[in-house]
């Protein structure tokens, strides 16, 4: 697999030396268009002068719209059209040796019999036929086509994208049952086998930034490559790596134009979704054509969306819905829904949460199910159309998944795991997730596990999390490459990193793998544990009392007690566990609120484009809302945690005559009656079992199990 190189003045072509002729050194004038790597972008300038000695050139060049004059080494200037070309310039002659042109390689077209060259002095294009050039020009084209590296795909114009005042609809009179609403299984499952596929890294800044299984009997599996942040290698280009996991070989390569970051792949329409950034950094994202059975990739359009640059991880998250359809998070809690074929938006919506956690698509891409405060809504992802409203318990929700039928969703809060059914009027499956910490990532691996935040297996029959997975190599921190861990197949689906990239000779490699899980002894071991020494915090244990909610003193207090006799625990000052009541004001928050009689419902979460007309009859006001949180602590720890808000929803229904302001204390006020309500469990886990009994590492020897030292059986 040939490596690749980005050609500025001083650069080289790997495979030049094996070329017949001599290349023709560059070196820019006076008055040439050139561009210039300022900031770890290509901006075009205009040399005002150059100096071979030192190696150097000042140049007048525009950067976000601003224009500059700066001295740059010669390293950092390129020709406009150097990107372009995949050979060093030649002298080419014709087979009469009469006519004469400079110029480098920009495409063979073997089936025609044809080269493409462009001109250096004014780098424009010039179609010839191989066999009307010299023999010396045709067996250097023969060695290129062997020898020439990957072609870097171009990246195409933005292109403007039909705007919409369309938003997604309201939560409000939702329904909250899934009998009308039945499982959404894939089109095609996904068969993944177990194996890996290592390759060298192109440089050693180079990191995995997305591993995405396609399946198929060989276990397609694409893995995606980027510079590391304040890498000085912002300038490469990024790379599509397509291998099968069954014999663990590297089917082919695609480039992709530098800092355009893979964030999602559509199997059956053979497309990748990249985040990439305008020169005023603007977000961009561009739909490629890739698969294995091309050469390299091609660019299908490019748009804007969002205002946030591309290294900012909130707006790292999008999904092809289909073939023709993507949705993306343009910021913290903002979505868009875009028609690419059409070149058209057509739905926007606000999530109600503080974290924003991901939405998710159930296996069929009828379902999108948007984790919010104290619901989970489901749309139809096409449209935006409401389908249901589910509660959510035991805190905010955090993540959810479907399971790989579209059957069961699960939804992840502070302390418990709800499995609801499609199709049923069934209440959900409720079971607890007190020691699990907060993840916006979930997964189902089989009937009975999930996988959260990539890297703790939770059993529902346990109620525990039971095991833990950790790459073996240099991490890759799931909260800046999310995309490194997936699961398909009941397998682990991963990116690691190996050997030392700071050593320059041998910089080591990236792994891309799948291994079953939960893996060896995982099993054995959680039946062997004896749950009743788990606990920490059970009947007969002495708990201590601290409250903290100012006129609500007395009453909290006496719910406390109430809540430590249920539980049969003693109460002990100066225990070394603590019950701790907290009641407090959020910061204030400004809202606006836009008026809409659109049967699609209305938010106030976030403004998407609204009209002139709307925001002169929206609402402003500045919301502060109340909290009420109960903490059982053990010193530093938290061992369980719950907690109620008094606060001005973001969506809201009025009635004739009222406004926001006028109902406003209804929903924004101190709610002590959490600590009436509120359910703690009479058992509590260690959290030295937050992450399971053991861990397994996983890397180029597949998974190797570790279980705790002193486990109780």
């Amino acid at each position: 697999m040939s490596l690749f190189v980005v050609i500025g003045f001083c650069g080289e072509f790997l495979f030049a030396q094996y070329l017949p002729g001599v290349p023709v050194k560059l070196f820019p004038a006076s008055g040439e268009e050139v561009e210039v790597n300022y900031g770890g972008k290509w901006c075009p300038g205009v040399v005002i002068r150059a100096d071979k000695e030192e190696a150097t050139a000042l140049v007048e060049y525009t950067s976000s719209g601003r224009q500059n004059e700066r001295e740059f080494d010669i390293e950092k200037v390129r020709y406009p059209w150097q990107p372009l070309v995949i050979s060093p310039v030649y002298v080419w002659k014709d087979s009469t040796g009469e006519h004469t042109i400079v110029a480098a390689v920009e495409s063979i077209d073997e089936k025609t019999n044809h080269v493409t060259l462009i001109r250096r002095d004014d780098g424009r294009m010039i179609t010839l036929p191989i066999d009307r050039l010299g023999a010396t020009e045709q067996q250097r084209i023969r060695l290129l086509i062997r020898a020439a590296p990957v072609r870097v795909a171009r990246l195409p114009p933005i292109e403007p994208f039909a705007p919409t005042q369309q938003l997604a609809g309201s939560s409000l009179g939702a329904t909250s049952s899934l009998a009308e609403l039945p499982p959404d299984p894939p089109s095609i499952p996904v068969a993944v086998p177990m194996g890996g596929a290592s390759f060298a890294r192109a440089y050693s800044d180079e990191t995995l930034g997305g591993v995405f299984p396609i399946g198929s009997s060989r276990g397609w599996i694409l893995g995606a490559t980027l510079p590391k942040r304040y890498s000085s290698k912002s300038d490469v280009p990024t790379r599509l790596i397509w291998a099968t996991l069954d014999d663990g070989k590297i089917a082919c390569q695609h480039l992709l134009a530098p800092q355009e970051r893979t964030i999602a792949v559509h199997a059956r329409s053979q497309q990748v979704l990249s985040l990439g950034e305008a020169d005023d950094d603007v977000a961009t994202l561009t739909v490629w054509k890739s698969s294995p059975k091309l050469k390299e990739a091609e660019a299908v359009v490019r748009w804007a969306s969002g205002e946030h640059p591309s290294h900012n991880p909130v707006n790292r998250w999008g999904e092809f819905i289909d073939g023709r359809t993507v949705l993306h998070r343009l910021g913290k809690g903002e979505y868009a829904a875009y028609d690419f074929v059409a070149k058209q938006t057509l739905y926007k919506f606000g999530q109600d949460s503080r974290t924003s956690p991901e939405p998710v698509l159930s296996p069929g891409h009828r379902i999108l199910a948007i984790p919010e405060g104290r619901s989970v809504r489901l749309v139809k992802p096409t449209s935006g159309e409401v389908l249901a409203s589910l509660p959510v318990e035991g805190g905010s929700a955090s993540s959810v998944a479907f399971d790989a039928d579209g059957e069961r969703l699960a939804i992840l809060s502070a302390n418990e795991m709800a499995v609801w059914t499609l199709g049923t009027s069934q209440p959900p499956r409720r079971v607890r997730a007190d020691l699990l910490m907060s993840s916006s990532r979930l997964a189902w691996v089989d009937d009975g596990h999930l996988l959260v935040g990539g890297s703790t297996l939770f059993s529902l029959d346990q109620e525990l999390p039971v095991w833990s997975y950790r790459p073996q190599g240099e991490v890759v921190r799931d909260r800046d490459e999310p995309n490194t861990v997936a699961i398909a197949d009941s397998r682990l689906c991963y990116g690691v990193q190996i050997g030392n990239r700071y050593d320059r000779t041998n910089p080591g490699g990236l792994v891309i793998g799948a291994v079953e899980l939960p893996g060896p002894i995982v099993r054995e071991t959680v039946a062997g544990m004896n749950r009743e020494e788990l606990f920490v915090l059970k009947p007969d244990v002495g708990v201590d009392m601290k409250v903290e909610c100012g006129q609500y003193n007395d009453r909290v207090r006496q719910n406390l007690t109430e809540l430590i006799e249920e539980n049969q625990w003693q109460y002990l000052p100066g225990a070394p566990i603590v019950l701790r009541g907290i009641m407090s004001r959020d910061a204030p928050e400004e809202m606006i609120y836009i008026k809409s009689n659109s049967p699609m419902g209305f938010g106030g979460m976030s403004i998407f484009g609204p009209t002139r007309e709307q925001l002169a009859n929206a609402e402003r006001l500045t919301r502060q809302s109340y909290r009420s949180t109960l903490r059982v602590e053990r010193g530093e720890q938290r061992l369980f945690g719950a907690a109620s808000v008094g606060a001005l929803p973001s969506s809201l229904r009025l009635k004739e005559g009222q406004t926001v302001a006028s109902i406003r204390a209804q929903y924004e006020k101190p709610v002590p009656e959490f600590f009436e309500t509120v359910k703690v469990p009479a058992k509590i886990y260690d959290p030295r079992y937050q992450g399971g009994f053991g861990v397994s590492h996983y890397g180029s020897k597949g998974l190797v199990p570790k279980p705790l030292d002193d486990l109780p059986n």
